[in-house]
C-alpha cells in the first residue's frame, strides 16, 4: 500500500502544472501561461535535439569547406607543377634547336676546310649536357632542375661563340668581330656574377641576368661592341641605361649609370664613350650592370669577355 502511495504522488508530482507570469511593464495586466512539468521536459528534450543537430550540421558543414580548401589547394599546386614542367619542356626545345644549329655551324665549317664528313657506325654522339640525369636530386627538384638548365644554355652559347669565331675567321668577316660585345665596358672587379645569387635586397635565391662591374662614379663607360644605340634613359630597377643592337641578334645593356653620353639611333664603335659610372634604380652603390641578349636570350656575358 505504501509503494502505491508513493508512485502514485510521483506520478501527481509530474502532472502537476508549472506557471510562468509575464509581466510587460506597470500599466499592461501580467499574463499566465502553465504547463506540466512532463511537458517542460518534453519541450527541452526536443529544444535540445534540435541544437544537437544544428550543431551536428554545421560541423558536418565546417569539414565539409575544409576538405573542398584542402581539395582546392591540391588543384593549385598540382596546376603549378604543371606550369614548371611545361616551361621546362619549352626550355629544352630550346635548347634542342640550339644545339641543331651548332651542329649546322659545324658542318659548314668542316665544308669551308675541306674536311671530310666521317661515317661511323652505331655513333653515341654527345648531347650538350644531357648527362646531367645521373646528378643527385635534392627536395627543390624544380629550382636544380632550372640552374641546370640554365648551365646547358651557358655550355651551349659558349660553344656555339667559338663556332661563329670560326667560321669568320675562315670567312674573313671583320664586321663580325667589330660586332661581337667581347671589350670591357669598364675596368673593375665583379662584385655579382651571372646566374644564381641571393638577393641584395629579400637575401633569397635570384637569378641576376648579368654582371655587376664595381667602378667609381663618373668612371667612363665604352660601348662592348660596334653597334646602334636602341635605347638611352631612364629603365626601371636599372635607372639610367643604354642598349646597344649589334647586330647577329646580340644586344647589350650598361646600367646604374650616373650619364648617358649617346641618344636613340646614335651609332657608335667598339670602345666609345656611351655613359659614366654611377648607382641609379635599384643599387647599393657605384657599378656598372652589364647585360648580354642574343636573340632575346640571356646570356652569360663572360661567355664573351677576355
Amino acid at each position: 500500500m505504501r509503494m502505491t502511495m508513493k508512485f502514485n504522488n510521483k506520478k501527481r508530482k509530474k502532472s502537476l502544472p508549472v506557471t510562468f507570469m509575464i509581466i510587460p511593464d506597470i500599466n499592461n495586466k501580467p499574463f499566465n501561461y502553465s504547463m506540466t512539468r512532463r511537458r517542460i521536459a518534453g519541450t527541452l528534450g526536443i529544444v535540445a535535439g534540435f541544437v544537437l543537430v544544428f550543431f551536428i550540421l554545421a560541423y558536418s558543414h565546417l569539414i565539409g569547406l575544409n576538405d573542398i580548401r584542402n581539395v582546392q589547394s591540391i588543384k593549385q599546386e598540382s596546376q603549378e607543377k604543371a606550369s614548371t614542367i611545361k616551361q621546362m619542356n619549352q626550355e629544352i626545345n630550346e635548347m634542342k634547336i640550339q644545339q641543331e644549329e651548332v651542329e649546322r655551324k659545324q658542318q659548314e665549317i668542316k665544308k669551308l676546310m675541306g674536311v671530310e664528313q666521317q661515317t661511323i657506325d652505331n655513333p653515341n654522339p654527345s648531347r650538350g649536357g644531357q648527362g646531367g640525369e645521373d646528378r643527385e636530386i635534392g627536395e627543390n627538384e624544380e629550382a636544380k632542375s632550372f640552374i641546370l638548365i640554365q648551365d646547358i644554355k651557358t655550355n651551349l652559347a659558349r660553344e656555339e661563340k667559338e663556332l661563329d669565331d670560326m667560321l669568320a675567321q675562315v670567312k674573313n668577316d671583320q664586321a663580325y668581330f667589330r660586332a661581337l660585345p667581347n671589350q670591357w665596358p669598364v675596368n673593375g672587379e665583379i662584385s655579382s656574377d651571372y646566374g644564381v645569387r641571393k638577393s641584395p635586397w629579400s637575401r633569397q635565391e635570384t637569378f641576376h641576368e648579368g654582371i655587376d662591374i664595381k667602378s667609381s662614379v663618373g668612371t667612363d663607360i665604352v660601348a662592348a661592341a660596334d653597334g646602334e644605340v636602341v635605347y638611352s634613359g631612364w629603365m626601371a630597377v636599372y635607372g639610367k641605361a643604354v642598349v646597344i643592337k649589334h647586330g647577329n641578334g646580340l644586344e647589350s645593356k650598361y646600367g646604374h649609370t650616373s650619364a648617358l653620353l649617346v641618344n636613340k639611333g646614335d651609332k657608335v664603335k667598339k670602345g666609345d664613350v656611351i655613359a659614366r659610372v654611377g648607382t641609379t634604380g635599384m643599387s647599393t652603390g657605384p657599378h656598372l650592370h652589364f647585360s648580354i641578349e642574343k636573340k632575346g636570350q640571356l646570356l652569360d656575358p663572360m661567355i664573351y669577355l677576355p
